[in-house]
C-alpha cells in the first residue's frame, strides 16, 4: 500500500480511536455519588434464591445483565420503607425505556411472617409495576441479610401480629455482572439524577 494511503487511512480512523480513548478515560475516571465498594465482591458472593410475589422462585442470577438494585424493607414499614422505594421509582422513571429494560429493583422483606405474597405484590407494585418484592422462610431472609450485612429486628412488640421491625436502611447496587458496587444510605436515594448518573455508569 502507498505510503499516502497508509496515512489517509490512519487519519480517516483517527476520531474513532479519540472517541475510544476518551470514553475509556471516562469510565475510569467517573465518581460515582454512590458510596463505592473497591473491592467489587465475586458474584457468587451475594447470590440468593427467593420466592418473588408472583410465587415463582426468583434467583439473583435472574437478572444478569441488568443492573439490581435492593433494598430490605417490609409493608408495614410506617416510614423509611416506602420513602425510599419512592425514591426508587423516580429514579426508575427517569430512566429511559430502553435502560428500564436493563435495570430491576428488588424488595426483600425482612417481615416474612406477617408479608404475604399479596401483600407484596400489592405493595411493591404500587410504586411500580416493574418492582418485585421477594420472600422466604425466616431462616432464608436471615441468611441473605447477612451476606449483605444487614440488621434487623423486631421492635415494639404489642402481640405475635403488632410490631415494628428496625432495619439497615441501605439500597445496594449490583452491575450487570452480578457483583456490589455501590450503596446508599437511608436517604441518598433521593438525589434521582445522581443516582441516575450512577446506573448509566453502571450499565455500560
Amino acid at each position: 500500500m502507498p505510503r499516502r494511503a497508509i496515512w489517509i487511512t490512519l487519519l480517516a480512523g483517527l476520531p474513532l480511536l479519540l472517541a475510544a480513548a476518551a470514553f475509556l478515560v471516562s469510565r475510569d475516571t467517573y465518581q460515582p455519588y454512590g458510596t463505592r465498594l473497591l473491592n467489587a465482591r465475586p458474584p457468587e458472593a451475594n447470590q440468593f434464591t427467593l420466592t418473588a410475589h408472583d410465587g415463582s422462585r426468583k434467583s439473583l442470577s435472574d437478572f444478569q445483565g441488568k443492573v439490581v438494585l435492593i433494598f430490605f424493607g417490609f409493608v408495614n414499614c410506617p416510614d423509611v420503607c416506602p420513602t425510599t422505594l419512592l425514591e426508587l421509582s423516580k429514579v426508575y422513571k427517569a430512566l429511559t425505556p430502553a435502560e428500564q429494560a436493563r435495570v430491576q429493583v428488588l424488595l426483600i422483606s425482612v417481615d416474612p411472617e406477617r408479608d404475604t405474597l399479596e401483600k407484596l405484590r400489592n405493595y411493591v407494585t404500587f410504586f411500580s409495576p416493574s418492582f418485585i418484592g421477594l420472600t422466604g422462610t425466616p431462616e432464608q431472609i436471615a441468611e441473605v441479610a447477612k451476606r449483605y450485612g444487614v440488621f434487623y429486628q423486631k421492635s415494639q412488640i404489642k402481640s405475635a401480629t403488632e410490631y415494628n421491625v428496625d432495619h439497615t436502611a441501605t439500597v445496594f447496587a449490583l452491575d450487570p455482572k452480578g457483583q456490589l458496587r455501590l450503596i446508599y444510605g437511608n436517604g441518598k436515594a433521593a438525589e434521582t439524577e445522581r443516582v441516575v448518573q450512577d446506573v448509566r455508569w453502571l450499565l455500560r
